[in-house]
């Protein structure tokens, strides 16, 4: 035989079982037969059964600009399915066997939990949502005031979507997102994660009247069970213990009855852990730059002992707002804050063998030393107000 005919024919043999395993669409899904999940909801009834709500977009209303579900004027351009049973599976197989379309969790960017089944524990979802291979990791969780149901059908007027305007408050420049990957790596380590805790509020734009989401604080867990809220001035002090500073407003009075608002820019937090004797403690040092965006004080700023006094104030009040958290992750036994890592990072073997045990007990106990640093570092283009020397003529 020829040289070249064997080596073609040999190529061929080659060449078919390769061909064969390029042959390729035999396992596609068609675009025309996925329904993207954007967000979606769990909640506990009152039964006891599990309540699950997925939010699709339409793909018959993405086309257009006319407008959205929850935005301007026009149809709807998302659609809600909810169902319940007795587990969070069985619940979205019920939601599943009436859609034309396969539901597809790649595009969820967040997870919505009803405040009754945060506080009943998250535990079972966490056997059931990471095991979907398209159910990301880095999917937000957040804890709805009352049913995460209820979250999902507001219709805020800025976004087109509700899971729109659910994920830029949850990740936004005052809030902590906390991903299903952190909440995970909190409860492996037997620490006790937190929540973006977020709810829906009446608002009135012009005539019309819309459903808003508002960010609150957030959730405290213990272990997997939520058992309280940080709000306000603990929202804050929780962000400083978590060296997670963000850019947000502080109000203090300077007088009774006038206030300067101070934004905050930097923070760093330092905490280092002392054991001694068998018992923990805490040296928290804290940074922080701000810029004075108000102040009915109505001083001169520019004078170097009244500057001063503003940052001393400003210290004070971050001081007030981290003792404030202690105060209630120390009546409730809850280390939101993670330091229990932090000492078992500084004191690997002995936090296994004696302190883990009683970590509960100790951090209850634990005394926290806080100190502050605080600067301002802008007082704005003006030294006091433009209309003070008129008035006062």
């Amino acid at each position: 035989m020829d040289r070249g005919k064997r080596y073609r024919r040999i190529g061929s043999v080659l060449i078919l079982p390769v061909l064969l395993l390029l042959g390729g669409c035999w396992d596609r899904i068609e675009t025309n037969d996925i329904a993207f999940v954007l967000i979606s909801s769990v909640d506990l009834e009152d039964d006891g059964q599990v309540r699950v709500s997925y939010l699709v977009p339409l793909p018959g209303q993405l086309g257009g600009s006319s407008g959205g579900g929850g935005g301007t004027s026009g149809t709807q351009s998302y659609y809600i399915d909810s169902d319940v049973g007795p587990t969070y599976l069985k619940a979205t197989a019920k939601v599943q066997n009436r859609m034309s379309r396969k539901l597809i969790l790649s595009h969820r960017r967040t997870l919505v939990i009803g405040e009754a089944m945060a506080r009943r524990g998250i535990s079972d979802l966490f056997d059931a949502v990471p095991r979907a291979p398209e159910s990301r990791l880095t999917t937000y969780l957040v804890v709805a005031k009352g049913k995460g149901y209820d979250l999902l059908n507001t219709n805020p007027r800025f976004e087109r979507f509700p899971a729109e305007a659910i994920r830029e408050l949850t990740k936004g420049p005052r809030t902590m997102p906390q991903s299903t990957k952190d909440v995970a790596m909190a409860l492996t380590f037997r620490s006790d994660p937190i929540m973006t805790y977020l709810e829906p509020v009446s608002s009135q734009i012009g005539l019309k009247k819309s459903t808003e989401v508002q960010f609150t604080g957030y959730a405290q867990f213990l272990h997997d069970r939520m058992i309280g809220v940080y709000r306000e001035e603990e929202a804050d002090g929780l962000m400083w213990l978590s060296n997670n500073t963000k850019q947000f407003l502080l109000d203090f009075p300077l007088k009774p009855g006038q206030d300067i608002s101070v934004q905050i820019t930097e923070g760093r937090t330092s905490i280092k852990p002392v054991v001694k004797d068998g018992q923990v403690s805490f040296n928290v040092e804290v940074e922080a730059v701000g810029i004075v965006r108000e102040d009915e004080s109505q001083q001169d700023l520019n004078e170097p002992k009244l500057l001063h006094k503003v940052e001393d104030k400003l210290a004070e009040q971050i001081k007030k707002s981290v003792q404030a958290t202690l105060k209630q992750m120390q009546a409730k036994g809850t280390d939101s804050a993670h330091l229990g890592m932090i000492v078992w990072h500084k004191y690997p073997a002995l936090w296994k063998q004696e302190l883990e045990p009683r970590w509960r007990e100790l951090f209850s106990q634990a005394e926290v030393h806080i100190k502050v640093r605080a600067s301002i570092s802008e007082t704005g283009l003006i030294n006091q107000n433009v209309t003070k020397d008129g008035d006062s003529n």
